[in-house]
Protein backbone atom coordinates (compact mmCIF):
# COMPACT_ATOMS: atom_id res chain seq x y z
CA UNK A 1 0.00 0.00 0.00
CA UNK A 2 1.12 3.54 -0.63
CA UNK A 3 1.46 6.04 2.19
CA UNK A 4 -1.64 7.81 0.88
CA UNK A 5 -3.67 4.60 1.05
CA UNK A 6 -2.49 3.90 4.59
CA UNK A 7 -3.29 7.41 5.74
CA UNK A 8 -6.73 7.27 4.12
CA UNK A 9 -7.47 3.89 5.74
CA UNK A 10 -6.31 5.19 9.12
CA UNK A 11 -9.46 7.33 9.25
CA UNK A 12 -11.42 4.09 9.77
CA UNK A 13 -8.72 2.18 11.65
CA UNK A 14 -6.27 4.51 13.45
CA UNK A 15 -3.86 1.66 14.21
CA UNK A 16 -3.02 1.47 10.51
CA UNK A 17 -1.14 4.74 10.90
CA UNK A 18 1.59 2.81 12.70
CA UNK A 19 2.74 1.58 9.27
CA UNK A 20 3.58 5.19 8.35
CA UNK A 21 5.66 5.47 11.51
CA UNK A 22 7.42 2.18 10.75
CA UNK A 23 8.25 3.33 7.22
CA UNK A 24 9.50 6.81 7.97
CA UNK A 25 10.55 7.26 11.62
CA UNK A 26 14.20 6.33 11.16
CA UNK A 27 14.64 8.69 8.21
CA UNK A 28 12.87 11.56 9.99
CA UNK A 29 15.01 10.92 13.07
CA UNK A 30 18.23 11.01 11.03
CA UNK A 31 17.17 14.25 9.40
CA UNK A 32 16.33 15.89 12.73
CA UNK A 33 19.52 14.57 14.35
CA UNK A 34 21.63 16.21 11.64
CA UNK A 35 19.93 19.54 12.33
CA UNK A 36 19.55 19.47 16.10
CA UNK A 37 21.42 16.50 17.56
CA UNK A 38 20.21 13.13 18.76
CA UNK A 39 18.51 14.17 22.04
CA UNK A 40 16.34 16.73 20.26
CA UNK A 41 15.64 14.32 17.43
CA UNK A 42 14.49 11.69 19.93
CA UNK A 43 11.90 14.15 21.22
CA UNK A 44 10.89 15.72 17.94
CA UNK A 45 10.41 12.52 15.96
CA UNK A 46 7.66 11.55 18.39
CA UNK A 47 6.13 15.02 18.12
CA UNK A 48 6.33 14.85 14.32
CA UNK A 49 4.34 11.63 14.12
CA UNK A 50 1.86 12.78 16.74
CA UNK A 51 1.24 15.90 14.65
CA UNK A 52 1.00 13.80 11.49
CA UNK A 53 -1.55 11.53 13.12
CA UNK A 54 -3.62 14.46 14.33
CA UNK A 55 -3.40 16.21 10.94
CA UNK A 56 -3.76 13.14 8.73
CA UNK A 57 -7.14 14.41 7.49
CA UNK A 58 -5.19 17.25 5.79
CA UNK A 59 -2.82 14.96 3.90
CA UNK A 60 -3.23 15.21 0.13
CA UNK A 61 -4.03 11.61 -0.77
CA UNK A 62 -3.23 12.30 -4.41
CA UNK A 63 0.41 12.21 -3.26
CA UNK A 64 1.46 8.57 -2.85
CA UNK A 65 4.52 9.35 -0.70
CA UNK A 66 4.20 11.01 2.71
CA UNK A 67 7.90 11.92 2.95
CA UNK A 68 7.58 15.56 1.83
CA UNK A 69 4.64 16.11 4.17
CA UNK A 70 6.42 14.51 7.10
CA UNK A 71 9.58 16.49 6.34
CA UNK A 72 7.54 19.68 6.38
CA UNK A 73 6.04 18.83 9.75
CA UNK A 74 9.46 17.90 11.16
CA UNK A 75 11.01 21.11 9.84
CA UNK A 76 8.27 23.22 11.40
CA UNK A 77 8.75 21.52 14.75
CA UNK A 78 12.54 21.89 14.50
CA UNK A 79 12.12 25.60 13.81
CA UNK A 80 9.81 25.98 16.81
CA UNK A 81 12.29 24.04 18.94
CA UNK A 82 15.11 26.37 17.97
CA UNK A 83 12.99 29.51 18.33
CA UNK A 84 12.13 28.45 21.87
CA UNK A 85 15.85 28.29 22.61
CA UNK A 86 15.74 24.61 23.35
CA UNK A 87 18.86 23.97 21.26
Amino acid sequence: MTDAELIAWSAQDPEIFSAIIDRHARRVHRRLARRLGVPAADELVAETFLAAFRLRHRFDITQADARPWLDGLATELANQYRAAGRN
